[in-house]
């Protein structure tokens, strides 16, 4: 049964209250998790740097998992609103954490953080992308019986993924999309009025190449988290897809947009300064 039925007279919104329900927990625990390590791990180290890292990407890709019942009961306007809100969100409760590794590349590349924390990072993200499912099917087994949406999520172990266009519309699609967010994200992020604007951005993208493409990708992470092993792309063809094609399109947009006078991306860090 739905925990909501009998007490809403709304049913429609029934899945919404429950995705909202899902987030809202995930997110607490991360920034319950958050507080713990700052209390207990000095800033100065690079376990602090990794635990928040790890943390951050948990919360986010986990947050992906639930993302197929808004796109199920309210179509891509929902997908748009939903996605666009929880980056926002992310970029006020994550402490600095990228939770995307294309970013920490750029720097490595641009020589503006060291090998060592290059490793870190993207250490603590690949082990966070691979906890998130875990953290999504206990939270869904654990809801099943209050949740419609939450009971067939948990049954579905199935993972398949169809793609609306061929390979190469695919592979090309990646490159472009991942290149022009780079020069998007660049440009609002140059501006502290439009800099909000950016989680919608990287929404809007995320919603046309569901739309055209029929699997979003643009972040390494979360598409190892919730794509990899997924029938319809063997490992070879994810690799190429998911981690070769947005690292080469994320580094040509930021050689256009340095070319362009301009600096590099980074999330914000509530003014901290960063460490390398």
């Amino acid at each position: 049964m739905d925990v909501f039925h009998g007490t809403l007279d709304q049913p429609h919104l029934y899945p919404l209250y429950t995705a909202i329900s899902f987030y809202a927990a995930v997110f607490v625990i991360g920034e319950i998790s958050r507080v713990l390590v700052d209390k207990f791990i000095t800033r100065r180290g690079s376990s602090h740097d990794f635990l928040i890292e790890l943390i951050g990407t948990i919360q986010m890709c986990t947050c992906v998992y639930e993302n197929g019942i808004i796109v199920k009961h309210y179509g891509l306007n929902g997908f748009f609103v939903v996605v666009g809100l929880l980056l926002t969100a992310g970029g006020v409760f994550n402490r600095g954490a990228f939770t995307n590794c294309l970013p920490i590349i750029e720097e490595f590349w641009y020589n503006r953080i060291s090998s060592s924390r290059l490793l870190t990072l993207i250490s603590a993200q690949l082990i966070g992308a691979t906890f998130a499912s875990k953290v999504a099917y206990t939270i869904w087994n654990n809801t099943s019986q209050y949740s419609n949406a939450h009971l067939e999520n948990a049954r579905n172990t199935q993972c398949i993924l169809n793609y609306h266009q061929p390979a190469g519309t695919v592979i090309a699609f990646e490159v472009i999309g991942a290149a022009t967010m780079r020069f998007v994200c660049g440009y609002l992020a140059s501006s502290p009025k439009l800099r909000k604007l950016i989680p919608f951005a990287v929404s809007l993208y995320l919603t046309l190449a569901l739309y055209v493409i029929g699997v979003p990708g643009l972040n390494p992470i979360v598409a190892t988290s919730r794509l990899f092993g997924c029938q319809g792309i063997d490992n070879q063809s994810f690799f190429l897809l998911y981690w070769i094609c947005p690292i080469v399109g994320w580094m040509l947009g930021a050689a256009l947009f340095r070319a362009d006078g301009n600096l590099s991306v980074k999330p914000k860090s509530s003014g901290k300064k960063k460490r390398n």
